[in-house]
């Protein structure tokens, strides 16, 4: 099987096989198969967001990379 995928899907298929740790061919692949859809406008931004954590977890997190812990 052959696909190509051009310009801006590309450049987001690169980038996402080097975070998943997968090649770039095999994320093609599953575009090209419907799986792996990528969308063709902005998403639309939400006026509110799940999150399951510690109400403190910003200032948390600051405070540990401001120390140096995260690097």
């Amino acid at each position: 099987m052959s696909v190509t995928v051009s310009g801006l899907k590309a450049q987001i298929l690169r980038d996402l096989a080097a975070v998943l740790g997968r090649t770039p061919e095999e994320l093609a692949i599953e575009h090209a198969a419907g799986i792996r859809p990528i969308p063709t406008e902005p998403l639309p931004l939400v006026d509110w967001a799940l999150f399951d954590g510690p109400p403190d977890l910003a200032a948390g997190a600051d405070d540990w990379l401001r120390e140096g812990t995260g690097r």
